[in-house]
C-alpha cells in the first residue's frame, strides 16, 4: 500500500452559507503540505453527525485519504449535526442543491485543484449518485457503496410492492432520535440551545410520508438513478456485498450505467468493506485513493485496468456467518457471460401446491439486510412452505447473477403476496438460504401500476430474487420454497388468504457461469485501517426469535458507546430495542414496537433524546411516534404524533 505520508490538518468548524441563508457545517481534512498543493477534493454528504456519531469512521477515512494527497470535506446535511435548517425528508432536491453549492465553494479554495469527487456508503452513496445526476461540471468521479438504483423497489421502505416489516423497526426509529439531537456547542458556540428547540419544533417524522406512497410514484422516482441512468456521466465506482440489502441496486447500476464504471462485490452485509462481515474484508481505502487519484489528478495507476466486475464467489454453504469460503473472480460485464438453467416446477419434486400459513415462515433468515444476522437451517420453514426440489446435482453448479421465478398462481382473497426463497439442500437434509424475493399480488406487472387480484383469478407473476453468488456441490439439491409469508422481512396483507400455485405454468430460472480457472486469479489486499486517537467503541447487537403460544416475536437490541478523548471527553451513546410480532394464523396482527435512546455527554453538558415507534393495523397503518428531549436530566421538550394511513395497496 503506497502512502505519500502527508500529515493532515483537521478543522471541524467550517461553515458555508447557502444562497437561501442557511449555514451548512463542514469538517475539512487537508494535507498539511501547502508547497505540494493544490489538491483534489473528496466530498461526503450525510445526516449522520460528523462530530460525534461518525467521528471515528470519518477520522480513519479522511486521514488516510489526506495522507495520500486528497483534501476531504465531510458535510452535515442541513437540519442535522452542526448545520442549521430543517431536514424535512430524505434525499430532497434542497439536499442535492446544497451539495452543489458546497462543490462550488470547494473549487474556489486555494487548496483545491478544481476537481472534486463524491463518495459514500448507504446515504452517502445515494447522495453521490443523486448529485452526479445533476452533472455539476466540477464533479469528475464518484464512488457509491451499498447504494440503490430504485428508492421504491430497493430500499428500506418497500420490497416487491410490500412494506418491509423488520426494516420499519430498525433505521426509521433511529432517525427519530438522531434528527432530534442538538448541534454541539463546542462546534457552533452560543445559540445551540435555541437552534435545538427550533429543530425539535419543526423537523417532521418521515415515516408517515413514506407510508402515504404505497406504489412507485414520482415521490420515489426522484433521486432514483433508474429513472434516468444516462444522467450519470462521470466515472463511477460501485461497491456492494452479497448480504447487503442494496445488492440489486449495485448490479443494476453496473448493468445500466453507460459512463466508465468498475464494480466490486464482496461477501459482506451493510458494512464498510475494510471491516466487513462476514469476511474476508477488502481494502476500500486504497481503492478509493487509486480511483480518485486517477480521475481527479491524472495519476498513472492501474485502477482502470481492473475488470469491469470483480466478484467474490461464495463456495459454501453456508453463505453467511463469520467468514465465507470462496475466491475473487473477474468478469467483463454485468450480467456476467453465462447461460440460464430453467426448472419447470412441474418437473421438480413437490408434495403440495396450496399454502394457507403459518405466518412465521421465513424466520430462519430474519433480515432483508443480513449484515450481522446469520441464517439458520431453513428446514422447518421449508416444511411449512411449498417446496420444490431438484434431483441431486451431478456436477458442480456456480450461480452468479439474478435468479427469477415465473409463477402461475391465485389467491382466494383480494389480497395476497408470494415469497420465494432459493436454498441449497445438503445430502443430510440441511437447507441454506442462497437468496430470496417476493411480490405483492396487487402488482402483477409494474410496481407503479397496482390492481387488486380477483379471488380465484389466475395470475402470471414474474419477479427477480436478489442477485447472488453460490457454488453448489455435487450431490446437493436446489430448493425453491414458496409461501405467502416471509417473516419478519415482509409485512403481510391485512387479512388471511390462501395461495395456490400451478406448477404447470411456473418455473425457476437460474443464471450460471462456467468454472473457469483463468477467471479466478484476482487477489484483493486486506485493509490497514487508521484508528483515531482516544476513541473507545463498543458496539453490541443481539437478536432472537421466540414463539409465545400462537405469536412469534423477532427482537433485536443494539448498543454502542464512543469516547472521544481529544474533544473534551465527549461521550456518544446509543441504544435501540425493537420487536416485530405476528400471530401464526392472523397476518393482520403484525405489529412493530421500537425504542431508541441517544445521549451526548461532556463535562457541564448532558443531552439525551428518547424516541418510540409503534405501527399496527389491518385496513390502515396506525402509527404512534413519541419523542422526549432532556438536558441535565430534565425534560425540555415532548411531542406525540399519531396518524392512521389507509392500506390501499400494501
Amino acid at each position: 500500500m503506497i502512502s505519500r505520508g502527508y500529515p493532515v490538518r483537521i478543522d471541524r468548524r467550517v461553515f458555508v452559507t447557502m444562497l437561501d441563508g442557511t449555514r451548512i457545517a463542514l469538517t475539512s481534512y487537508l494535507p498539511d503540505a501547502p508547497n505540494d498543493g493544490p489538491f483534489p477534493t473528496i466530498v461526503e454528504s450525510l445526516p449522520y453527525r460528523k462530530d460525534d456519531d461518525c467521528y471515528s469512521r470519518d477520522h480513519s477515512t479522511y486521514t488516510y485519504l489526506g495522507s495520500r494527497g486528497f483534501a476531504g470535506i465531510r458535510i452535515d446535511v442541513r437540519g442535522t449535526g452542526a448545520s442549521r435548517g430543517v431536514i424535512h425528508d430524505e434525499y430532497l432536491a434542497i439536499e442535492q442543491a446544497d451539495n452543489i453549492e458546497v462543490l462550488d465553494w470547494v473549487t474556489a479554495q486555494e487548496w483545491s485543484n478544481g476537481n472534486v469527487g463524491m463518495w459514500g456508503i448507504s446515504w452517502g452513496g445515494f447522495s453521490a449518485l443523486q448529485t452526479a445526476m445533476l452533472r455539476p461540471p466540477q464533479l469528475k468521479a464518484i464512488a457509491a457503496m451499498h447504494a440503490t438504483h430504485d428508492r421504491f423497489a430497493c430500499d428500506v421502505h418497500y420490497t416487491g410492492g410490500s412494506l418491509h416489516a423488520g426494516e420499519q423497526a430498525d433505521w426509521p426509529p433511529s432517525m427519530i432520535t438522531t434528527n432530534a439531537l442538538p448541534p454541539d456547542p463546542d462546534i457552533v458556540g452560543d445559540g445551540w440551545y435555541e437552534e435545538w428547540l427550533e429543530r425539535l419544533e419543526n423537523t417532521p417524522q418521515w415515516q408517515m410520508e413514506w407510508l402515504r406512497h404505497q406504489r412507485k410514484d414520482e415521490y420515489w422516482r426522484h433521486g432514483s438513478p433508474s429513472s434516468d441512468y444516462s444522467s450519470i456521466e462521470c466515472p463511477t465506482l460501485l461497491v456492494g456485498g452479497w448480504l447487503d440489502g442494496y445488492i440489486d441496486g449495485i448490479v443494476a447500476l453496473a448493468e445500466n450505467l453507460s459512463c466508465p464504471t468498475r464494480t466490486v462485490i464482496g461477501p459482506w452485509g451493510h458494512y464498510r468493506p475494510a471491516t466487513g462481515k462476514p469476511g474476508p474484508t477488502f481494502d476500500h481505502f486504497d481503492l478509493l485513493a487509486r480511483w480518485f487519484g486517477h480521475h481527479l489528478r491524472g495519476d498513472a495507476n492501474d485502477v482502470m485496468d481492473l475488470p469491469a466486475v470483480t466478484a467474490y464467489i461464495r463456495s459454501g454453504p453456508p453463505f453467511d456467518g463469520e467468514d465465507v469460503a470462496g475466491h475473487w473472480r473477474a468478469e467483463p460485464a454485468w450480467p456476467p457471460p453465462g447461460r440460464e438453467v430453467t426448472f419447470t416446477l412441474a418437473g421438480l419434486q413437490h408434495a403440495r401446491v396450496v399454502w394457507d400459513g403459518p405466518q412465521w415462515v421465513g424466520s430462519h433468515a430474519p433480515a432483508w439486510d443480513r449484515s450481522g444476522i446469520a441464517s439458520s437451517d431453513g428446514a422447518e420453514d421449508d416444511q411449512a412452505s411449498l417446496s420444490f426440489d431438484s434431483a441431486p446435482l451431478e456436477e458442480t453448479m456456480e450461480i452468479l447473477g439474478t435468479p427469477r421465478v415465473e409463477l402461475g398462481l391465485s389467491s382466494n382473497r383480494e389480497v395476497g403476496m408470494v415469497a420465494a426463497r432459493l436454498l441449497v439442500v445438503s445430502p443430510q437434509g440441511e437447507s441454506h438460504l442462497i437468496c430470496r424475493g417476493n411480490r405483492n399480488l396487487a402488482f402483477p406487472s409494474a410496481l407503479s401500476d397496482p390492481r387488486r387480484p380477483e379471488p380465484g383469478e389466475p395470475l402470471s407473476i414474474s419477479f427477480p430474487l436478489m442477485a447472488t453468488s453460490a457454488v453448489l456441490p455435487v450431490g446437493s439439491r436446489l430448493r425453491l420454497a414458496l409461501s405467502g409469508a416471509d417473516f419478519p422481512v415482509v409485512w403481510p396483507p391485512g387479512e388471511k388468504f390462501t395461495l395456490t400455485i400451478d406448477p404447470a405454468t411456473s418455473m425457476l430460472v437460474i443464471p450460471v457461469v462456467d468454472q473457469d480457472a483463468d477467471k479466478e486469479i484476482i487477489s484483493i489486499p486486506e485493509p490497514i485501517p487508521a484508528e483515531p486517537p482516544g476513541v473507545q467503541l463498543l458496539d453490541e447487537a443481539d437478536w432472537s426469535i421466540r414463539r409465545n403460544g400462537a405469536t412469534t416475536f423477532f427482537k433485536r437490541h443494539i448498543a454502542s458507546r464512543e469516547l472521544q478523548a481529544d474533544r473534551g471527553m465527549l461521550t456518544y451513546g446509543s441504544e435501540q430495542t425493537w420487536t416485530v410480532s405476528v400471530a401464526d394464523d392472523d397476518p393482520g396482527s403484525t405489529r412493530v414496537e421500537a425504542r431508541s435512546v441517544v445521549s451526548l455527554e461532556r463535562e457541564g453538558w448532558d443531552i439525551s433524546v428518547v424516541g418510540t415507534l409503534e405501527i399496527s393495523g389491518r385496513s390502515a397503518f396506525d402509527i404512534v411516534i413519541t419523542l422526549d428531549a432532556f438536558t441535565g436530566g430534565s425534560r425540555v421538550w415532548k411531542r406525540r404524533w399519531e396518524e392512521s394511513i389507509p392500506r390501499k395497496w400494501v
